[in-house]
């Protein structure tokens, strides 16, 4: 505050009527005028701080209305994965649980997991697709992204874990920062040595994250992050070489880095395996000589062909 107003403070209303009346009618005159002008400011100054609190609480109650209805929007963790359609890749058909009144019983299994796996600040699932028939069970796990702008779940073309009665067991499945985890005793292709009770000799915790939507290893490991049927072995590979080894099957695909593998050779069967097939992309098994990287679980990438005469027994995914 300057000297020039501390030294001449606004009087009070009883002190401006004493001055008033002590004075010659011109100077009770010109006081006069002065008081109300005085008084007058003051009302402006409190008129202008109540429309700027107005203002204030407007703008508060506006950011809680956006709060309120960011809380309130729906998350992928409140659907109905049951009254989805799903794109089943194993047995090559399309199917809605709900709905479906086939020889096989389809429903949601009850191990799901959710993160936010690419990276959109929405929280995406991992969700198993049960299948019973008969002595018959298997789930297989899939990822489903959410749309924040259609307010769905949309899924991922890959599946990315699997288990079966006399094959593959999943232990677990999780979350762990920006991916899933997957606890898993894998069987040996082509191995008939176990009973259908045993789990496989081979125990691995994958954990998968998207990459461009397709889901890819992460955590120490790099390569394709869907089903990898184990082999037997890796004595038969072939050196990598100058082989360009990506973790997806598209041109954009990041490269499989660290660690880098030793020899890599093509996954046998993929001719029953159908969803191990893309066009022009080979997969491939990675070996790692002096490594010791993987606890014995080896880890599938893709290899591209320029050239792809692989014949295709049949069309897959007919409609269901």
């Amino acid at each position: 505050m300057s000297q020039s107003a501390q030294s001449n403070p606004i009087p009070s209303p009883p002190v401006a009527l004493a001055l008033i009346q002590g004075r010659s009618p011109v100077a009770r005159l010109a006081a006069a005028t002065t008081m109300v002008l005085l008084l007058s400011s003051c009302s402006l100054l409190l008129g202008s701080g109540s429309e700027r609190d107005t203002a204030a609480d407007a703008d508060i109650g506006e950011q809680s209305s956006e709060t309120a209805a960011v809380e309130d929007a729906p998350t992928i963790r409140e659907a109905d994965f049951a009254a989805l359609q799903w794109r089943e890749a194993v047995n090559e058909y399309y199917v809605t649980p709900a709905e479906d009144d086939g020889l096989q019983t389809v429903t949601i299994g009850e191990q799901i997991a959710y993160t936010d796996v690419d990276g959109d600040g929405h929280d995406d699932a991992l969700v198993p697709l049960q299948i019973t028939d008969g002595n018959w069970f298997e789930q297989i796990w899939y990822i489903w992204t959410w749309d924040p702008q259609s307010e769905a779940p949309v899924q991922v073309e890959s599946p990315v874990a699997r288990e079966a009665r006399c094959g593959d067991a999943v232990r677990e499945v999780g979350a762990e920062g920006s991916a899933f985890v997957i606890s898993e005793a894998l069987r040996i292709q082509g191995d008939q040595s176990l009973d259908c009770a045993s789990e496989g000799p081979i125990e691995i915790t994958r954990h998968v994250t998207l990459d461009d939507g397709w889901p890819v290893l992460t955590g120490g490991l790099t390569g394709d992050g869907g089903i990898c049927p184990q082999p037997n072995g890796t004595d038969a590979m072939f050196p990598v070489g100058d082989s360009d080894l990506r973790v997806a099957p598209y041109d954009d695909a990041s490269p499989v880095t660290e660690p880098v593998p030793d020899a890599f050779d093509e996954v046998e069967d993929v001719w029953s395996h159908l969803w191990l097939y893309r066009e022009h992309w080979m997969l491939v098994h990675l070996g790692y000589y002096d490594q010791d990287v993987t606890g014995g679980y080896i880890p599938c990438a893709w290899v591209y062909l320029a050239e792809d005469t692989r014949p295709v027994p049949h069309a897959p995914y007919q409609e269901g």
